[in-house]
């Protein structure tokens, strides 16, 4: 895909872009020159980090500020940049919502906002921005899953398996896009050094050289994205340990799952 730097009217929209893997995937694009939309719920978050892209990478940067937990706010989104005509080349489904702890003790207020915002704000936006997508005949769309799409946790089984339906989502498109023009990546980073990770109980017993750096996962991801990759597990480690998950039978996978999460609470 062709770099457009300083053209507006193609651009990399971020989604969660005020922290973590989010913004520093955002500065990765804008290292490669393009264009950026920022979206997340902090207003003047967004400002900071648009100003201090434009200024290290002179790109053009837009700011959205948009809750995702809104079930409205996908097809505003939309409505927006088709206002202001800014047309979406890359898609980077990056916003994602976390809670620990037992199932049962979850407030079901709780799990449905993580539905809400892993699942289906995800699955509205891919649907949106894709058509356009293929009436051009290029674009790329991102998902940030994780290595939790592959294994069931105890104590993050709403997440886990929200993160399998974006794994399984993707691959599924990746079928239906061929010969389209239009790509669609599955990034899959294992923990990483986050403010969501650091507030997990489970995230801070983590050992230090088993967690990446956000910096890292977002390169590979970038990268991944543009060739078109239909899934990457970030960092050699975690890819080793999903290529063992993959070969075990399900009820062993079922029993580390729960092994690795009695550990870590």
């Amino acid at each position: 895909m062709a770099r457009r730097n300083g053209d507006a009217s193609g651009c990399v929209l971020v989604t969660g872009s005020s922290a973590g893997i989010g913004q520093e995937l955002a500065k990765a694009f804008a290292a490669g020159g393009f264009p950026l939309v920022l979206l997340a719920r902090r207003r003047e978050r967004l400002r900071e980090l648009a100003e201090e892209i434009e200024a290290e990478h002179a790109v053009r940067v837009t700011i959205l500020p948009a809750d995702l937990n809104d079930p409205k706010a996908p097809q505003a989104i939309f409505d927006a940049l088709r206002k202001k005509a800014i047309a979406v080349d890359v898609l980077v489904n990056n916003a994602g919502l976390l809670f620990e702890g037992a199932f049962a003790d979850t407030a079901l207020e709780d799990l449905l906002q993580l539905l809400q915002v892993n699942v289906m704000a995800l699955t509205a936006l891919t649907r949106l921005f894709l058509a356009p997508m293929l009436e051009r005949r290029s674009g790329r769309i991102l998902n940030v899953a994780s290595t939790g799409a592959f294994l069931p946790i105890p104590s993050l089984a709403a997440y886990a398996a929200s993160k399998a339906y974006v794994l399984s989502l993707t691959e599924a498109l990746s079928e239906e896009l061929k010969g389209t023009g239009v790509t669609a990546t599955a990034l899959c980073p294992g923990f990483t050094n986050t403010g969501m990770v650091a507030r997990s109980k489970r995230g801070r017993r983590i050992p230090s050289l088993a967690v990446m750096d956000a910096k890292a996962v977002a390169r590979e991801g970038y990268s991944a994205c543009l060739s078109g990759r239909v899934v990457h597990v970030a960092g050699f480690a975690n890819t080793i340990t999903v290529r063992g998950i993959q070969i075990l039978p399900r009820w062993l996978v079922r029993t580390v799952g729960g092994l690795i999460a009695r550990q870590t609470t």
